[in-house]
């Protein structure tokens, strides 16, 4: 069972906002596996009550591969109104690519589903602009030092164990003005680990 409770308080829904729930087979953990074929299975989370449920099920789901599995969650919530726009306008051009003879579209049709969840995942769709600080080969000490620096600047949302490190969260601010002494990687539509889903 996935502990989802973290993120409880973290996420805020409402409206047209969703999060996805991605359980990633990420090829350095799998021998075999590229990254072109590592399986990603993503499901949309709508509220907090579904949080718990969703992880089981891409748990469920990732236990009939053979690969190990990353759960992750995006950090920033995604607008399914603007996702279902945006899919649309997709859809027009496949139309109008099909229309006019090329056969590549051909299999879009065939998985609108995914292509949707792809769309929601994409920038455009985000609400929010949280920034995703990846620190990689990081101690508890780092961690923390990197939490105070950036407490002079924005809010700290969540932090986060990773098994390489920790993510640390934080509400969008002018990050050129950040001076620490922490390496990290900023992603500005990252998303968060929450767990491995071992079978």
């Amino acid at each position: 069972m996935v502990d989802m409770e973290p993120f409880c308080e973290y996420c805020e829904f409402g409206g047209d906002r969703v999060y996805l729930l991605v359980a990633l087979a990420r090829a350095k953990e799998n021998e075999g596996t590229t990254s072109n074929a590592a399986p990603a299975i993503r499901k949309v989370v709508e509220s907090e009550g579904e949080l718990a449920r969703k992880a089981a099920e891409l748990a469920h789901a990732a236990s009939r591969f053979d690969e190990r599995f990353r759960l992750y969650l995006t950090a920033n919530a995604r607008d399914a109104l603007k996702a279902t726009f945006e899919l649309r306008r997709s859809m027009d051009d496949w139309l109008e690519g099909r229309i006019h003879g090329d056969e590549g579209v051909r299999g879009k049709f065939k998985r609108v589903d995914g292509e949707f969840l792809s769309t929601l995942q994409s920038d455009a769709c985000r609400d929010e602009t949280n920034f995703v600080f990846d620190l990689d080969d990081a101690t508890a000490a780092d961690r923390d030092t990197l939490v105070e620096d950036l407490r002079g600047h924005t809010e700290v949302a969540l932090t986060r164990e990773t098994p390489n490190g920790y993510h640390v969260v934080t509400e969008p601010f002018n990050y050129n003005e950040l001076t620490t002494a922490v390496e990290y990687e900023l992603k500005t539509d990252g998303m968060v680990f929450v767990s491995y889903l071992d079978g």
